[in-house]
């Protein structure tokens, strides 16, 4: 009998459990392992796991693939206690949201048989932990980040791609460094801007009335400050140039928009209306599948009605008027004649 090993039966793990177990994989074994008890008890009752255990050697004995679903802090030392219990030709993956750190681990640690092939599922709730909010269906239609290393043989990739798809995601291939580079911008970036934004207020000596009156939009944008810190500072830390690299993107950017409010009502407008544009073409997916080309930043042409039913008719008329009297002033001469 096949087996498939989960170190580590937290939200993702358990969840990456939960999924497997109801692919109803043939002649399979799904183990957990967790040295926290309650951890393996949650994992059992929620049926997570077929067994779980409290040592990592119990666990990986025998397992053709096994999946290291630690917070990344822990993963060097998972993959150190591990290597000697492997066996011969077993694949190990992850879902660690840094990979750079985890792949240089993998090859340090990692018997030369073993094949490591990294991954990071972009799936989950930052408020969401333990079995109790698992999901089997928390994969579903996600993008899964796959970096196989480079002895990787090709079954062991077809492995976790056969994984991956079991569980309803999609696998993308980069390498690791492309990956930590994109995360960074995507996915930790907003981690540490909604601890910024929340953090100045809650510092400020308004905060009283700041906090009442703090709407749906303030929680919203400060929401992910719900997700567990040792985590986020797990992420932070093992992705750390990465992340200062998009905060000062971030911070230039901002600099940009203050510039930006400077100038005429019109100018303001069309910031704020063409970037609400895109934002509606990336909710749509229709500039995901363009490679690393970026969408158009024009407005959509008049006979675009896709446009006017995402932005609002109103809106979308308004950037319409705007863009003709942008040509139209084009059009024009310094001295204002229009041309012949």
């Amino acid at each position: 009998m096949a087996r498939v090993a989960i170190i580590g039966l937290g939200y993702i793990g358990s969840s990456i459990g939960l999924g497997l177990r109801r692919a109803r994989l043939k002649n399979t074994e799904i183990v957990g392992c967790d040295d926290w008890r309650r951890a393996r008890s949650e994992a059992e009752k929620a049926g997570a796991v077929d067994k779980a255990h409290g040592g990592i050697r119990e666990a990986v004995s025998g397992a053709g693939l096994v999946v290291v679903a630690t917070p990344p802090s822990s993963a060097e030392q998972v993959l150190q206690e591990m290597a000697p219990h492997l066996g011969r030709g077993a694949v190990v993956t992850d879902t660690a949201a840094s990979k750079s750190a985890i792949g240089e681990w993998a090859r340090l640690h990692l018997p030369r048989e073993t094949s490591f092939v990294g991954g990071h599922p972009m799936a989950g709730q930052a408020s969401a932990s333990g079995a109790g909010g698992a999901s089997a269906d928390l994969f579903e239609g996600a993008t899964w980040f796959l970096c196989p290393s480079g002895s990787a043989h090709g079954d062991a990739v077809g492995s976790v791609v056969g994984m991956v798809k079991e569980l309803g995601a999609t696998p993308h291939f980069v390498s690791e460094e492309e990956h930590d580079y994109v995360a960074a911008a995507a996915s930790h970036l907003p981690m540490v801007a909604s601890s910024a934004l929340f953090s100045m207020l809650r510092q400020s000596e308004g905060w009283t009335d700041f906090g009442r009156a703090a709407a749906d939009s303030f929680r919203k944008v400060t929401a992910l400050n719900e997700g567990d810190p040792t985590l986020t500072t797990d992420i932070a830390v093992t992705n750390r140039e990465q992340v200062q690299h998009w905060i000062d993107r971030y911070i230039l950017e901002l600099q940009r928009l203050r510039d930006v409010l400077d100038r005429d009502e019109d100018a303001v407008f069309d910031e704020f209306s063409r970037t609400q544009i895109q934002y509606q073409r990336f909710l749509s997916g229709q500039d995901l599948d363009r490679g690393s080309q970026t969408a158009p930043a024009d407005v959509p042409s008049s006979g675009d009605a896709l446009a006017s039913l995402v932005v609002g008719q109103r809106v979308y008329e308004r950037v319409r008027e705007r863009l003709k009297e942008n040509e139209r002033r084009a059009a024009e001469d310094p001295g204002g004649r229009r041309r012949g």
